[in-house]
């Protein structure tokens, strides 16, 4: 957006995959309304009043336990608008040595944080009697507590993440002190850190909490992944050497958020990230290096105080829909199973899409299994289940009965290193098959 140099506008809200007018977590907008505005001034040339709109308007967070649950109705927080973004030199440009106009740099506050033994501070700490270095290495399991990458911003989808001390158990973690003011966050903390890994491969999820004053409930409120093979270029992955220290810097997800006094920010390490990231094809123990080459530090991006306050977005205006008859309320679950015997997690959703009746007598019936399992100290055993059910048919079943099942399987393979993915797809139409086909597909893992 700070490089584009035509008309433009942009609204972040806390919503899932869905129109903002419709979408959860609220709350909601006047979205239509909204583009009538815009189209209004920018193409009509009428509404004069609209110039004077900002061009960015964000939905700044405020974390708090009270949305430590995987499925959220609402999100707390208020609507700031501005009109000027610093420009944020992606992941492409920084791995991969690309010039950066000096003009588009960031002039932006930051506060930093150093790493040391278990802690963060805002000063370098020289103590020889703390360890120069910490090892760690994650169970497979740690990230269930993770949620959904993709929110798809239906209220019944537990998509959120939930209380982070379970992965945080599983991390390596630095805290800091009490913060003694509000932290007021935009943008995307970095996280530099001395790594070395004792096999050639490697993975470093980063997530940064913040741990409640009267709870200690973890709270997420960004993370950053990284292929350890990856760190000096996407398009030219690399085998990391043995033991040997490098130094790395990981870019989070972007934030707009005010922390409160009070609270603690945790940055948490792991070397395994399940279901979200794959695992690397090897446990591999990585060892962080305290001002080895460099002091390893935590970034955030302060908001600055050029912006205003004010929610006039208008109520949500959309127009009625066809008559749908529910035949099947939609429902969904997801729950977890630990064998202490084979140490294998699972992970399983149920999702119910429900049965519904159209007004041409069409009804439309459609569920969704999906599995995920990995044993706790073996990367190789990941495998991704999802299984599909649809149907549908007319009320008379005279022209059409239409039964549709597909079956997607993924895991992997070590010698020689490949991804393997199985899918069948079964059509039957009034009980005949009508189409029917298995895929196997291979596909070579290049140094991940």
């Amino acid at each position: 957006m700070s490089k584009l140099k035509c008309e433009k506008g942009s609204i972040l809200g806390p919503w899932g995959h869905q129109w903002p007018d419709d979408a959860s977590p609220e709350p909601k907008i006047g979205f239509l309304q909204g583009i009538l505005q815009w189209l209004d001034y920018h193409i009509k040339k009428i509404n004069d009043d609209y110039k004077n709109r900002e061009s960015f308007s964000i939905f700044k967070l405020k974390p708090n336990i009270d949305e430590l649950h995987s499925i959220l109705k609402e999100r707390k927080g208020n609507w700031i608008h501005f009109n000027s973004l610093p420009f944020y030199p992606n992941e492409h440009f920084q791995r991969n040595h690309l010039l950066i106009d000096k003009n588009q740099e960031i002039n932006q506050k930051t506060i930093k944080y150093y790493l040391s033994f278990q802690s963060l501070t805002t000063e370098i700490i020289s103590n020889d009697s703390l360890p120069k270095k910490i090892s760690f290495l994650s169970p497979q399991e740690t990230g269930l507590a993770s949620g959904n990458l993709l929110g798809w911003g239906n209220i019944q989808s537990p998509d959120h993440s939930t209380d982070q001390r379970e992965d945080d158990g599983r991390s390596l973690c630095f805290d800091s002190l009490p913060l003694d003011e509000n932290y007021e966050l935009f943008g995307f903390p970095t996280v530099k850190l001395n790594l070395s890994s004792n096999t050639n491969y490697g993975l470093i999820c980063v997530r940064l909490c913040m741990i409640d004053e009267n709870s200690s409930s973890s709270i997420l409120i960004s993370r950053g992944i990284l292929d350890l093979t990856h760190y000096k270029s996407h398009e030219h992955p690399q085998l990391l050497n043995i033991d040997e220290i490098f130094s790395v810097e990981i870019i989070l997800s972007g934030i707009c958020v005010c922390i409160p006094a009070g609270s603690r920010l945790r940055l948490a390490l792991s070397t395994s990230y399940w279901p979200i990231v794959w695992p690397a094809p090897q446990l591999s123990t990585l060892t962080i290096y305290f001002n080895e080459l460099s002091s390893c530090t935590l970034t955030l991006p302060c908001l600055n105080e050029k912006y205003s306050t004010r929610n006039d977005f208008g109520h949500p205006e959309i127009c009625q829909g066809i008559p749908i008859k529910y035949l099947r309320a939609s429902s969904i679950n997801r729950f977890r199973i630990f064998d202490e015997v084979s140490e294998i997690i699972t992970l399983k959703i149920n999702e119910d899409c429900g049965s519904s009746e159209y007004p041409d007598g069409l009804i439309w019936d459609e569920t969704t299994e999906s599995i995920y399992t990995i044993k706790k100290n073996d990367p190789q055993s990941a495998r991704i289940e999802i299984n599909r059910y649809l149907k549908y048919y007319f009320q008379d079943r005279s022209t059409i009965k239409v039964d549709i099942k597909t079956k997607s399987v993924m895991f992997t393979k070590q010698s020689p290193s490949t991804y393997e993915v199985e899918h069948q797809l079964n059509i039957y139409n009034k009980d005949q098959i009508f189409f029917d086909k298995n895929w196997n597909l291979s596909f070579p893992r290049i140094s991940n």
